[in-house]
């Protein structure tokens, strides 16, 4: 199965193009992209046409730092679902969390970390196996994650540490400039950090209710795009079943035309159970449903399928370390 991207989220490169004076249609059609993709919200395109896409605009650009300049044009509609969930996140922390959790909704081709170290709350941008190869994919990524830091904290926010994973560029004043500190080139790995203060702390633009929306929706299409995936089928059909009551590797196996062997014969070629991948979905679903204060535990037990809440509690302070009152607080 090909790796896809989201088809409106290439939308930042053509309002660039546009604006150096450059016509993107030719480049985006000769991609193999047809441009009406841009403005359709459930529309994805194929990984290797996006990069057809910017090995063609990086020969007819002649600025290299031409990736710190598209910032300026992004929008959350760019990044569907995950765009208004950043928004409004309650902290930096937990936009950057669903970033990290939902990044594929965006780019199957793209992975990011988070880490806190003495500098403060640090993203790393995976592009290690990515057909994403050249130096301003990582200028684009970092630039855009500083522009919707700023975008949420105020544009006066100066990140503690900046490293890129490609040499000093000609231009790298202009960098600099934007991102108003030392930046590490020829980095290990591409990343940047925050003050843990900034990173914690409460946003204005914050609305629980509508982040906890676009959080289902994310979660909903993110098993969506992966259903290719025999993992990802069964997650499927794990996440579709749960409210209905106990969801065993059998009936899976059965919507799946498939023997209970044969299911647990293939989720072993991927190294992983029926009752992990049970587990992992039943703790996405949970912590989504406890995040929100009006959702009753007693209720949430058995929209997770588990005929007693009592059960549930047991299970979620072992998939997670805390009850689920401890962990309602905690992010409260």
């Amino acid at each position: 199965m090909h790796s896809t991207h989201f088809a409106p989220a290439t939308n930042l490169l053509w309002k660039y193009l546009e604006s150096i004076g450059i016509d993107p249609k030719p480049l985006y059609k000769k991609s193999g992209i047809n441009p009406k993709l841009m403005c359709n919200p459930n529309a994805r395109v194929n990984i290797s046409c996006v990069d057809a896409l910017w090995q063609q605009a990086e020969q007819v650009i002649t600025d290299p730092c031409f990736a710190v300049k598209m910032a300026e044009f992004w929008h959350p509609s760019q990044i569907g679902a995950l765009g208004y969930a950043w928004l409004a996140s309650s902290t930096l922390r937990r936009g950057v969390n669903r970033a990290v959790r939902y990044i594929h909704v965006v780019s199957e081709d793209l992975n990011l970390h988070v880490t806190d170290t003495p500098a403060g709350m640090k993203i790393t941008v995976d592009l290690e196996d990515s057909v994403f190869t050249l130096p301003q994919h990582h200028d684009l990524v970092l630039t855009v994650l500083m522009h919707m830091y700023r975008f949420n904290i105020g544009d006066e926010l100066v990140p503690t540490e900046v490293r890129l994973a490609h040499p000093e560029p000609e231009c790298a004043d202009i960098l600099l400039d934007y991102f108003r500190t030392d930046i590490e080139f020829d980095a290990e790995q591409t990343s940047l950090t925050i003050a843990r203060a900034h990173a914690d702390e409460r946003l204005a633009s914050a609305n629980k209710q509508i982040a906890l929306v676009h959080d289902e929706m994310l979660m909903r299409y993110l098993v969506e795009i992966k259903k290719g995936d025999i993992v990802q089928q069964v997650q499927s059909i794990i996440l579709d079943n749960l409210p209905d009551g106990q969801v065993t590797d059998k009936m899976v196996a059965s919507e799946l035309n498939l023997s209970e062997r044969s299911l647990q014969r293939r989720l072993k070629e991927h190294k992983t159970t029926f009752r992990y991948l049970l587990d992992s979905v039943r703790e996405m679903v949970a912590k989504q449903y406890i995040e929100n204060p009006v959702n009753r535990m007693s209720d949430i037990a058995f929209l997770l399928g588990f005929s007693e809440q009592s059960a549930f509690s047991r299970a979620f302070k072992k998939w997670t370390g805390k009850s689920p009152v401890e962990y309602r607080n905690s992010i409260n």
